[in-house]
């Protein structure tokens, strides 16, 4: 595809890139944290939150201007082969420029967000953000989506953002992909998390479920073992993210 008629059509159907302000609460973890007792609330401070996961097109605009993340260029010890490994090209497909970027690790997904001036979200910030329902809806009516998007056969071409979205006006926490963390390896819970055999085994094993705050949360306890099962270089087909800040920052008009 000629790259000019890319950008073109990527300039001409974007999205805006929004960070949404989220007050200050209390957060009651899944899994006892290392620094608390069983059951107890942590506080979240009030940070900002990007509105929208990152999306093909944000990605591809990064590693425009940061040629070491081009695919096929960045080292095996901070990507694993799999990384972009959607896009056929350099580049991704037209129809998919509004979709969640995924395929990306850890560490590339950390550089974007320092390139854009903020951060990769705390799990504590994440978890605490994806625990408000969407307008009009309550904690078991967003469980039995969520439940719903692990059980059903997901698509060969992720949706364009825009989704699911919850009180707080954040989108797409639930139902179309996983998200890293900053600090995503915070669970005691082992495993690969890249297939589904070993996402189950990952589960059921080990000392996490010792450390439950709620036994029934089972959508919970499913990202909980996904995140417990990553390594910062690898990447998966639905597994994406979005950054957080401290402060409110507006992307630059292109």
């Amino acid at each position: 595809m000629n790259p000019f008629l890319f950008i073109c059509f990527f300039l001409s159907f974007s999205l805006s890139a929004e960070m949404v302000k989220i007050p200050a609460g209390n957060w009651r973890p899944f899994l006892k944290e290392t620094n608390f007792k069983l059951g107890e609330t942590i506080k979240v401070k009030s940070f900002y939150l990007d509105e929208y996961p990152v999306t093909q097109k944000d990605y591809f605009e990064f590693i425009e201007a940061n040629l070491q993340w081009k695919k096929g260029k960045v080292s095996s010890l901070f990507a694993d082969g799999g990384y972009l490994g959607d896009w056929k090209g350099k580049s991704p497909d037209s129809r998919t420029a509004n979709s969640p970027v995924t395929y990306v690790s850890w560490f590339s997904a950390n550089a974007y967000c320092q390139w854009k001036g903020k951060r990769l979200p705390l799990e504590s910030e994440w978890e605490y953000v994806a625990s408000f329902p969407p307008p009009g809806k309550n904690k078991k009516d967003m469980e039995s989506i969520i439940l719903g998007w692990y059980g059903e056969q997901k698509p060969e071409f992720l949706p364009s953002v825009g989704k699911y979205k919850n009180r707080l006006g954040i989108y797409d926490q639930h139902g179309m992909i996983w998200e890293w963390v900053f600090d995503f390896n915070n669970t005691s819970v082992t495993g690969d998390s890249r297939q589904d055999s070993d996402l189950e085994s990952s589960l059921f094993c080990g000392g996490g479920s010792l450390k439950a705050n709620d036994f029934s949360n089972y959508a919970s306890y499913m990202r909980y073992g996904y995140r417990a099962g990553l390594k910062g270089w690898y990447t998966a087909k639905y597994l994406g993210f979005r950054c957080a800040s401290n402060v409110n920052i507006k992307d630059n008009p292109i």
